[in-house]
């Protein structure tokens, strides 16, 4: 009688909760990730960008610094969340967010023809498009080229790489297009910033480790946010700290040995 009374009150809960209760006998066991793909407000305008393992990356083509709001997937469902743009790597700007995206992991090689790759952008943060297209192969050809998929492709759309397993995989942000007028490869192609992009964004030094704080957001949500370090204020001199607990720094620059 008691593990009935349970099960009625736990079937009570989910009546409750629909949301709850779809999820729990849906028997969906995987994450949805097939969409890692975001659009940017930011205050000079709207680009595209893509949700990665780096972070949310656009080409900053309308501001590289600032505040923003992302419209993201997280899962089938479209989001938008509030966040801050800061430059990174060589051509990437990032949309720091509170909450998680779908993290598209990079693809650790350059694509190549016997890759199935797609350009997927959200053109209004609800829907998505998405072209397949092939990597520019010539005589005169070389670098990080698509051949003209007969579509136009927007700036910052995102290029995407199934993986061995079937998985999305980031390949880089279509950065523009150019056109050969004459000889044996003449035609139209894009440009993309990819994976060599993303080895600079790799190799540009960050702080670490980073003190975290938390923050409490009005949705209930609590999140670990960094701290912002505090400038000092004129004519103060700044304190050292020691690099070991009990051991001071010496004059001199002798410092902890």
């Amino acid at each position: 009688m008691p593990r009935m009374r349970s099960m009625a009150s736990l079937l009570a809960m989910l009546f409750v909760l629909p949301g709850c209760s779809v999820w729990f006998f849906s028997g969906e066991h995987w994450i949805d990730r097939t969409r890692p793909v975001a659009l940017l407000e930011t205050t000079g305008g709207v680009e595209f960008a893509a949700t990665t393992e780096f972070g949310v990356l656009s080409l900053g083509r309308t501001a590289t610094e600032g505040p923003c709001r992302v419209h993201y997937f997280l899962g089938p469902t479209p989001l938008i969340e509030r966040g801050e743009l800061s430059p990174a790597g060589g051509v990437f700007t990032e949309a720091t967010i509170d909450l998680k995206t779908q993290l598209a992991r990079s693809l650790d090689r350059d694509p190549t023809e016997d890759d199935e790759l797609c350009v997927m952008w959200t053109p209004d943060g609800q829907h998505v498009e998405h072209v397949g297209v092939d990597v520019a192969r010539g005589e005169t050809i070389r670098g990080d080229l698509l051949q003209d998929p007969g579509v136009e492709l927007p700036a910052g759309a995102t290029l995407l790489c199934r993986g061995p397993e079937g998985e999305t995989l980031f390949a880089g942000l279509i950065a523009g297009r150019m056109t050969v007028k004459s000889g044996p490869d003449a035609g139209r192609y894009y440009v993309v910033a990819g994976i060599d992009r993303v080895r600079e964004l790799l190799a540009t030094p960050r702080r670490h480790p980073i003190d975290l704080a938390p923050k409490y957001r009005s949705d209930d949500i609590t999140v670990m946010k960094p701290i912002e370090a505090q400038p000092p204020e004129p004519g103060e001199q700044p304190t050292a700290t020691p690099l070991l607990p009990g051991f001071p720094l010496l004059p001199g620059g002798g410092g902890n040995r």
